[in-house]
């Protein structure tokens, strides 16, 4: 079996998968794109019946995960959602977050968390770590987590791009979770991950989705040609 065909890899083979990706013509920025549009196809279709403008709150990091959140924002607004965002830690730190980032300042909107506890949400995106997260939380993190817990307790889908915050992406069986975000959905790229195999996550996964980002497609391609 080739590793593009297995269904569930480890954060260290999604990087290699990324790498040999990117090596074949899907660049990195595309496979963001990809990303961010399968999950804000996949919001979409969960819109609330008959609203035409509903509300979604994205959280984002300043890591890739919040770079595919972006793009989701970017698509949500496009289909007719009313687009907030948290900037978690601040500005984006990757290159091609950044972009994204740029692609919709002054387009959408940012709000505070005071502000967003007092608002009804229809969906919140968290966006804020992806399979790269190890070790504990920090406050920015844990106030997130807090957030998103109370907006989901108030009605709002929670879905969780790649893996729920706070959940390291090479979960073990000997884990225990802390604070993580509690998912209605976790849309996860191209497969899942080992922390979504692991009962111990489950209560914080939700629904699991694997959506293709075109990574698959590509090295199929590359090796027809070799």
């Amino acid at each position: 079996m080739e590793i593009y065909e297995k269904e569930t890899v480890t954060t260290a083979e999604m990087k290699t998968l990324e790498h040999m990706a990117a090596d074949a013509g899907l660049s990195y920025y595309q496979m963001m794109e990809n990303a961010g549009t399968k999950a804000a196809a996949l919001i979409d279709e969960n819109r609330p019946a008959g609203n035409l403008s509903p509300e979604v709150l994205v959280l984002c990091g300043k890591g890739n995960n919040g770079g595919d959140g972006f793009v989701a924002a970017r698509i949500l607004q496009e289909k007719g959602w009313n687009v907030k965002l948290i900037l978690i830690e601040g500005m984006p730190k990757t290159e091609d977050a950044l972009k994204n980032y740029e692609l919709i300042q002054g387009r959408i909107g940012e709000i505070s968390s005071e502000d967003a506890v007092r608002h009804h949400w229809d969906a919140v995106v968290d966006s804020i770590y992806g399979t790269g997260f190890h070790g504990s939380l920090r406050t920015e993190g844990l106030e997130a987590v807090e957030l998103i817990g109370s907006l989901g307790s108030s009605g709002a889908k929670v879905y969780a791009l790649d893996i729920p915050s706070g959940l390291p992406g090479d979960m073990t069986p000997e884990y225990v979770p802390q604070q993580a975000v509690r998912a209605d959905y976790t849309i996860t790229f191209h497969a899942k991950k080992t922390v979504h195999d692991q009962p111990g996550a489950a209560e914080y996964l939700g629904q699991v989705i694997t959506a293709d980002i075109g990574i698959a497609d590509v090295l199929k391609d590359r090796q027809g040609r070799e």
